[in-house]
């Protein structure tokens, strides 16, 4: 019985501060808040740019889509880390793992 216990604690330890699934999303995680302020801020420089151009030529009609598409885009982009946060924890608790055990991928995302 007691070997079993350390066979279970052992497959429950995958995500410890040495193992290579935790630097890999550490790794994913960094790239995700690079993103997350990098492309807002280059979309609303866009967005910037498009409304220099319509104060120039108000002709242009396609300036007001492209400048909703880009908030939409930015809004979206600024919330993946958050949703695949979410999501991750959404699977723990379908696997039956709870954030107390530390067993499941969330904890391992949040421990990144």
């Amino acid at each position: 019985m007691f070997i079993l216990d350390e066979v279970v604690e052992e497959a429950y330890n995958w995500c410890n501060d040495g193992s290579g699934i935790i630097k890999a999303m550490s790794f994913i995680k960094n790239i995700l808040n690079i993103i997350r302020w990098v492309v807002p801020i280059g979309l609303i420089g866009l967005s910037t740019y498009d409304m220099i151009r319509k104060v120039i030529n108000p002709e242009e009609k396609d300036s007001m889509k492209h400048l909703i598409n880009r908030a939409i885009a930015a809004v979206v982009v600024f919330f993946v880390p958050f949703i695949v946060s979410l999501a991750l924890k959404i699977i723990d608790i379908g696997a039956g793992n709870n954030e107390a055990s530390g067993r499941g991928l969330g904890t391992c995302w949040e421990k990144a």
